[in-house]
């Protein structure tokens, strides 16, 4: 094995190390939040573009954001320097990213045909910039130990930023930008709001995305690697395949796929549903946000309760069970007669107790897949001998923005369908207009959900058989090697 294959100690990392590695994530989840949210809302309802046309441009700009996120994965796994090979990469890609995400906010007064161009064009550029610091960003993992239940600790602190950090600026969205006025009565048609929205998006990501990159510098950049390689390219092509083959990391993708194609359908979704259907005041928007945020500090004791004590197969499809139980639950009910009427005062406790369970179990679940995907890198390098987190971590995000993307997708469509009216007002749509858009939801998500489930109930790797191949891997490379021919 070349020295690019040097196993990261399995050892537990310092506290500071996966705090600071984690807050980075919150510059994703801005990103992520405000493209799942606030993005489809802004265009459509206020902008006055049709929503299943703006849902398809955002598709469009995902689809050509596939070039990119093959080319980073590899090319980083393939760079050499002082400062590593992922750290390059992040700090380069942080101005741009913030830049490209405040040109979003801001569009300018124009033509529909101009505007539908310019939300390709830095929907695509900002993919591409996120593209650029987070896949080295979660290539770091796998990096900074190959304990099998300390990567689910690193990967527990991402998951928990990336949702304060998207859940946070939902509560500035909805509690100071988009706030009801004389001249906007509805406040997320409050243009002037999308615009300091913006602002403070911008000024997070680059504050959080260079606390990243800063807090594991030093540790990533003493690891070993491999000298570059120069393959042609249908070498490379053969063998970047070979590497995306491995059974354990393609039933990852495909669970992967699934469940962000769930959140985007659901956040996306979220702002129509919470606006209209159940008529929430503004201060229903507030406990929303807080009522997701207190369903992440559940998912972060369940998992430090579950992490040494289950396989994070069997935690993963549990959680998502449940959690998917809990999602439907006040959509049936409601169906049913059996839920607290809009005018009620126990709506939004009821309901919100139910969004806060299901949302932790979900995003428990969520820790458990992507701690998967770090297990996989010493599968692929018992085999292959090289250890390409590039290459896998660029799969894995690319596989979640395009879920994200066909999320936003079948959300715009799911709008669509119902014959949803822009720019409407609460209490003013058609009741049957309001069904359709509940059951079209409950349609999709229902049927999202048990795929997930169905496919990381394949997973093979255990904990086992993971510190098995570890200790096998060490032995290959603390070997003398064998007498040449």
């Amino acid at each position: 094995m070349s020295a690019g294959s040097v196993l990261p100690p399995a050892e537990e990392l310092p506290l500071r190390v996966k705090l600071g590695n984690g807050f980075g994530s919150i510059a994703y989840g801005v990103k992520d939040n405000g493209f799942a949210v606030l993005l489809l809302v802004f265009y459509s309802q206020v902008l006055g573009l049709e929503a299943g046309l703006v849902g398809l441009i955002l598709l469009v700009a995902l689809l050509l954001d596939a070039m990119i996120d093959p080319l980073v994965g590899y090319w980083s796994d393939k760079t050499h320097s002082k400062w590593g090979k992922r750290h390059p990469w992040m700090y380069a890609a942080i101005l741009p990213m913030a830049a490209a995400w405040l040109m979003l906010w801001h569009p300018p007064e124009t033509s529909d045909a101009t505007l539908y161009l310019y939300l390709l064009v830095f929907a695509f550029l900002m993919r591409a910039a996120v593209s650029c610091y987070e896949i080295p960003a979660l290539s770091v993992v796998p990096g900074l130990t190959s304990d099998y239940d300390e990567r689910t600790s690193i990967t527990r602190w991402r998951f928990i930023f990336a949702w304060i950090g998207g859940l946070g600026m939902l509560m500035l969205a909805f509690g100071v930008f988009l706030v009801p006025s004389e001249r906007y009565p509805v406040g997320q048609l409050n243009v002037d709001g999308y615009g300091y929205y913006g602002w403070t998006g911008a000024l997070l990501m680059v504050v959080a995305a260079t606390v990243g990159a800063v807090s594991t510098h030093s540790r990533i950049a003493r690891l070993a690697s491999a000298p570059a390689e120069h393959l042609p390219l249908g070498e490379t092509i053969r063998k970047v395949a070979a590497i995306l083959s491995n059974r354990a990391f393609l039933i990852v993708l495909g669970t992967t796929l699934f469940n962000f194609i769930n959140l985007g359908v659901t956040y996306s979704t979220a702002t129509f549903i919470l606006t209209y259907y159940w008529e929430m005041p503004q201060a229903g928007f507030i406990a929303y946000s807080f009522a997701l945020f207190i369903g992440v500090v559940v998912a972060l004791g369940l998992i430090a309760l579950l992490q040494r004590k289950i396989e994070k197969r069997s935690g993963a499809v549990v959680c998502a069970l449940i959690s998917l139980a809990f999602g439907l639950s006040p959509y049936v009910l409601r169906f049913a007669g059996h839920f607290p009427a809009n005018d009620s005062p126990v709506l939004i406790p009821v309901l919100f107790t139910l969004v806060a369970i299901s949302n932790g179990l979900a995003v428990a679940a969520g820790m458990m897949v992507q701690s998967m995907a770090a297990d996989v890198i010493e599968a692929s390098q018992e085999t292959t001998g090289e250890r390409t987190e590039g290459i896998f971590f660029s799969a894995y995000f690319f596989t979640q923005k395009c879920a994200t993307g066909i999320g936003i997708f079948l959300a715009g469509t799911i709008v669509s369908l119902s014959q949803f009216p822009a720019q409407a007002r609460p209490g003013e749509v058609a009741p049957a207009i309001l069904d359709n858009l509940a059951l079209y939801y409950l349609a999709v998500l229902t049927l999202i959900s048990l795929a997930s489930v169905t496919v990381i109930s394949r997973f093979p790797i255990t904990r086992a058989e993971h510190t098995a191949r570890l200790a096998k891997l060490q032995q290959q490379l603390t070997s003398p090697p064998g007498p040449a021919p």
